[in-house]
């Protein structure tokens, strides 16, 4: 029996690697760019969607609560300053508009805007937590204070035919234990909802200022990988197939370029004007209304010192400190200096006005801030009508040395050549420059919502668009392989 010869054994030859077929990476890259052309869609409106919000949310909600914390500040200040009015002329008609009669009336529309403000304020601030806490605290300071007032003011018409500004001892007392409990306890709760408020809207600001910045950058990143999709289709489609360039796939790619850098820029310049809204507008609002407080309360100093004489070196020295957080001229100013040193900045400055502002004060932060048409003038208006108050508030206080009846005739006589007629001015002077910036702010507002209230649907018009094209570029050449 003859044996078998074996064959060697040969090694197993490898399997030739299969290539995708061209069909394959058609359709891959078809859902490459549909998907990039998607997320790039669906980033670019949501960040819209969320920068719009944030506009909203500022002009609508958070603005109008530090307005009406302000207001209610300027109210409370008024309402004091009225009620020292009419003990400073008991029953007595001064002139038109100078009784006791006008200036209740004025007291009652002070405390009704006070209560109204404060109920904003509360329904706001919700029902627990330190806000509603704050809230609840002024409510019952408030109270506390207009029922003190009342009752000076029910004492002071039992005193009939007693000359203007003399008060009894007792009425005097009376009214300085309504404006203490102001001082001590309205007016610091009201400042805390204010600065609550105010802390609030600033936070706010910088969070919705943020979103938008980084709306830009991912638009352009999303856009950009978008971009890459389909570049990167194109170039092989080309290669692959040797043929031209693919015309829907070119408009693809050049809608989403345009969509892109328009995405961006618009979110950009949402971001300037929610700035420009914030920075130029209501920060300037914002100090000018702390100013208008304030001046009503130091014009009511000067009803204060005929009404409470025992107090008249409390009650300059606080006319002092409320003229220096107008306008702060420097250190170790005195009543006696404080007209001198402010004319030598104003002087300063108005000779020449590119000159830095060398004063501070809430005047110093809106003339460091002039950014709007009209408003330098205005606010220059405004210093001049300021200084000229201050001035006639040196003579009243010499005419109060001398001549009472005078001297309460010139603080409340609106004639222009008169202590009060010169502070409606001012006070005339600082509104306009307040309305030129919160017509601003509205303005920056409803143009950041005009800017980014298209972006919300049309990118994901945009993306259809483009991929109705990719699609449409792609059908013919998968056809061939069929």
């Amino acid at each position: 029996m003859t044996a078998v010869e074996s064959r060697p054994a040969t090694p197993e030859t490898p399997r030739k690697r299969r290539r995708r077929p061209t069909p394959w990476f058609l359709k891959a890259f078809t859902a490459l760019a549909i998907a990039a052309s998607v997320l790039f869609a669906v980033i670019a409106a949501l960040g819209a969607s969320n920068v719009r919000s944030g506009f909203t949310a500022i002009g609508t909600t958070e603005e109008p609560q530090v307005s009406a914390g302000n207001d209610l500040i300027y109210a409370l200040n008024d309402m004091d300053a009225n009620l020292a009015n009419i003990l400073m002329v008991g029953d007595k008609n001064l002139g038109p508009g100078v009784d006791r009669a006008a200036f209740t009336k004025l007291f009652e529309a002070d405390r009704a805007e006070a209560d109204h403000d404060l109920q904003l304020a509360a329904l706001h601030a919700g029902a627990s937590g330190p806000g509603a806490q704050q809230v609840a605290t002024a409510f019952n300071a408030l109270g506390d204070y207009e029922a003190l007032a009342a009752q000076v003011m029910y004492v002071d018409t039992t005193s009939a035919n007693r000359p203007a500004g003399q008060l009894p001892q007792a009425e005097s007392a009376q009214y300085a234990q309504a404006t203490d409990l102001m001082r001590s306890s309205v007016l610091p709760a009201a400042h805390a909802v204010a600065d609550s408020n105010g802390a609030a809207l600033e936070s706010s600001y910088q969070n919705r200022r943020s979103v938008a910045q980084e709306a830009v950058w991912w638009i352009v990143l999303t856009g950009v990988l978008a971009l890459a999709a389909l570049v990167g289709f194109e170039l092989w489609l080309t290669r692959r197939t040797r043929r031209a360039l693919n015309p829907a796939l070119v408009g693809a790619t050049v809608l989403t370029l345009v969509v892109m850098i328009w995405g961006a820029v618009s979110m950009g310049s949402a971001s300037e004007h929610l700035r420009a809204a914030k920075k130029d507008a209501y920060d300037s609002v914002a100090a000018l209304s702390a100013a208008k407080a304030e001046s009503t309360d130091a014009n009511a100093d000067e009803s204060r010192l005929v009404v409470d004489p025992s107090r008249a070196t409390q009650y300059q020295a606080s006319f002092l400190a409320k003229s220096r957080a107008l306008l702060d001229p420097g250190p170790n100013v005195t009543l006696d200096t404080y007209d001198a040193a402010v004319k030598a900045d104003l002087d300063a400055y108005f000779n020449n006005p590119s000159h830095p502002v060398d004063f501070g004060g809430y005047f110093g932060t809106e003339m460091k801030n002039i950014t709007f048409p009209g408003e330098r003038a205005a606010a220059e208006q405004m210093l001049r009508t300021y200084q000229t108050y201050e001035l006639d508030d040196r003579v009243f206080r010499q005419k109060l040395a001398t001549d009472l009846p005078e001297a309460i005739r010139f603080d409340t006589s609106p004639a222009a050549s008169d202590s009060d007629g010169a502070f409606t001015a001012y006070a005339t002077a600082v509104q306009k420059v307040i309305d030129i910036n919160a017509a601003a702010f509205t303005a920056n507002i409803n143009a950041g919502v005009d800017e980014v209230t298209l972006w919300q649907w049309l990118p994901l018009g945009a993306c259809v668009l483009a991929v109705g094209l990719a699609v449409a570029g792609v059908r013919p050449r998968l056809a061939e392989y069929r």
